[in-house]
């Protein structure tokens, strides 16, 4: 045993990571959490070819995250302004059941993980008996991602077409002026 140190509790003077703590929430649904944890890897297509003894793995890029997670509401002693703390822990299950069921992107903070935006591919609600005051939610994320066919700018591109938008505002420029300085120079026509 190390000197000075009577229990787990006192560990914290020796590792900074209980002070990184955040509230975990979906969309500013807040939920405790008893675990959680983070999925991915390399999509890997393996190409097989005949009368040839060593296959080729085609990198085709990073997997999206996917992230599972075992929250819970519990009932608190007394009740307080957020709905996670308070008598009645349903009011805190009904509502972040009903984001759940919204679907739609969010953004997912979990105490020890950055937060990301994120889908929740599907959840499980339980409540027993034995355990009145009390209900856990076994949730899966995926993470949102962008759009494929989100055009995306070349610079030369930008460059060109911003060149080309100058271009149409120096000519419009011009055109205006030669209006303008031939309406000036017509006589007026005088009437018989």
């Amino acid at each position: 045993m190390v000197a000075g140190i009577a229990t787990i509790r006192d560990l914290s003077r020796f590792s900074g990571w209980r002070s990184k703590l955040l509230p975990a929430h979906f969309s500013g649904r807040l939920f405790h959490v008893e675990s959680g944890g983070r999925e991915s890897g390399r999509s890997i297509v393996m190409h097989e070819f005949p009368k040839k003894d060593l296959p080729y793995a085609e990198d085709m890029g990073r997997k999206a995250v996917e992230i599972s997670v075992r929250g819970y509401c519990i009932q608190y002693p007394s009740d307080t302004a957020a709905p996670l703390y308070m008598r009645d822990y349903t009011v805190a299950r009904d509502l972040l059941e009903a984001r759940l069921l919204e679907g739609g992107a969010g953004q997912l903070q979990l105490p020890m993980m950055s937060p990301m935006i994120v889908t929740c591919s599907r959840y499980r609600l339980t409540e027993e008996e034995r355990a009145g005051g009390y209900c856990v939610f076994d949730m899966s994320f995926v993470e949102q991602g962008a759009h494929p066919f989100t055009p995306v700018i070349d610079p030369t591109e930008q460059l060109i077409q911003t060149s080309k938008n100058l271009r149409d505002t120096v000519l419009q420029a011009i055109e205006r002026s030669r209006v303008s300085s031939v309406t000036r120079l017509r006589p007026l026509s005088l009437g018989k």
